[in-house]
């Protein structure tokens, strides 16, 4: 049995690791001028081995000083690019197979949250392929409009040609933060499913969320994000990278509660080789 992703996993390293990061550092010497560009614009899928080796170090090096600003240009290179559509075309089962068969109770109360507060709009960063946002719209009462906000253009392009989607349901191209701080409205549900937060360093996290308790209340946020098995969040509310991808394992309780909203629903269900914690928060 695989053990469940933790930052102890992530911050140890073998002597083949080891040795790949040393040959990163020599390599990010030699080829400073590359190293610089590769700092300021990483590339999430390196295709010589200089890159792959300068990348190498360059990850270890932002995980050890806390350079949260590298990852997250990082991610969204990933995400942004064939990462994006390689996701969708192998993990849209996931919807069905995980987050339905597991988090089944997590949908049944956030559509008990619905029908006290009654929103009216649901947004979804990172909504990928749109499968959970149409679940979303054609299951909850009253919805007035859907809106999945994703970052890779050539995602959105093909949800916009599909007619399997609500009618209510809109797509756009953008950064999930960019598009709150001009579009959002009061009476939204926020929705993150999957993994999505975990890209957002805490800082862009933190005025996103501050935005919505000071401008746009009411509102609910559900978000269903995967955390490191060992982050124990009564001793850090810090953000620390984990995991393959290096994502963030945030401290979801205080990333609410420190932003002005009240937690009403809690849970972690053990995914596969990851842990998954769904929050539903509220501002009233």
């Amino acid at each position: 049995m695989k053990s469940t992703l933790s930052i102890e996993q992530t911050q140890n390293r073998g002597l083949k690791q080891s040795a790949k990061e040393w040959a990163g550092w020599i390599a990010a010497i030699v080829a400073a001028n590359r190293t610089k560009q590769l700092r300021d614009s990483p590339t999430s899928k390196p295709t010589n081995l200089q890159d792959k080796l300068i990348m190498d170090f360059l990850k270890r090096h932002a995980m050890l000083n806390k350079h949260a600003d590298f990852f997250e240009r990082l991610h969204i290179d990933f995400w942004q690019g064939e990462g994006g559509i390689e996701f969708s075309q192998n993990c849209d089962h996931r919807f069905e197979d995980l987050f339905l068969a597991k988090q089944k109770f997590e949908f049944d109360q956030l559509r008990e949250v619905w029908n006290q507060l009654r929103p009216k709009h649901i947004i979804e960063f990172g909504c990928n392929s749109g499968l959970l946002l149409n679940y979303l719209t054609t299951q909850l009462e009253g919805v007035q409009s859907s809106t999945g906000i994703e970052i890779n253009a050539q995602q959105v392009q093909q949800n916009q040609a599909s007619d399997s989607f609500d009618p209510r349901i809109q797509f756009t191209a953008t950064e999930g933060g960019e598009w709150l701080f001009e579009n959002a409205t009061a009476n939204s549900l926020y929705v993150s499913n999957g993994g999505v937060l975990e890209y957002f360093k805490r800082e862009r996290l933190d005025e996103m969320l501050t935005h919505i308790t000071a401008q746009l209340r009411p509102a609910v946020f559900f978000a269903s994000e995967p955390v490191a098995d060992d982050h124990d969040w009564t001793l850090s509310t810090e953000s620390i990278p984990f995991g393959e991808e290096l994502s963030f394992s945030h401290n979801y309780t205080d990333l609410f509660e420190s932003n002005g909203f009240s937690i009403v629903h809690q849970r972690a269900v053990q995914f596969d080789t990851w842990k998954m914690v769904a929050t539903i928060a509220t501002c009233r």
